[in-house]
């Protein structure tokens, strides 16, 4: 009877595990909305099934995650278990579309390891509740679950932090 108990309450704490962590509500970006640099639609769907990063940044406000970018794209060629989804919030910017479209399917060429996405509409700041004219970061967990979200300039302690929590769903 008690092996039975313990192992009720060890299935119990598994299914709920997860239970208070965020599940991201689907999106699409299409057409004029937005999508991947070469025109093509993106879903947020196309995330689910591997740990993801995901930067939903302003142009102007790069600068705040570049050193974790950096650090990630590193990781990211030693370590295929997780993906990196940049995403641009383009009304966020004085910066013309099509310069940020040209730029990014530049650097979408480069480098193969990263899925470029633009927002033409702020779509994921109304919907996933992101700051806007910010530099957010979300660490999603292979169900599209919230593991970390931050906004703003990025530290070495997060960087390390976001490091661990990669290396430990990945």
């Amino acid at each position: 009877m008690k092996n039975k108990i313990i192992i009720l309450l060890v299935v119990s704490w598994l299914v709920n595990l997860h239970a208070d962590l965020v599940q991201l509500k689907p999106i699409e970006l299409a057409g004029k909305v937005g999508g991947y640099a070469n025109g093509n639609s993106w879903k947020s769907d196309s995330l689910i099934g591997k740990t993801n990063v995901v930067f939903y940044v302003d142009p102007d406000k790069i600068i705040d995650v570049k050193n974790l970018i950096s650090t990630l794209e590193v990781e990211k060629v030693e370590n295929d278990s997780f993906t990196i989804t940049y995403i641009v919030n383009t009304k966020a910017t004085l910066i013309p579309t099509f310069l940020i479209r040209k730029k990014i399917k530049k650097k979408a060429k480069k480098t193969a390891t990263i899925s470029y996405v633009l927002d033409n509409e702020k779509v994921l700041v109304q919907n996933w509740n992101l700051l806007d004219n910010s530099a957010n970061v979300l660490i999603l967990n292979d169900e599209n679950q919230i593991l970390y979200q931050s906004s703003g300039k990025i530290n070495a302690e997060q960087i390390d932090k976001i490091n661990k929590i990669i290396k430990k769903n990945s």
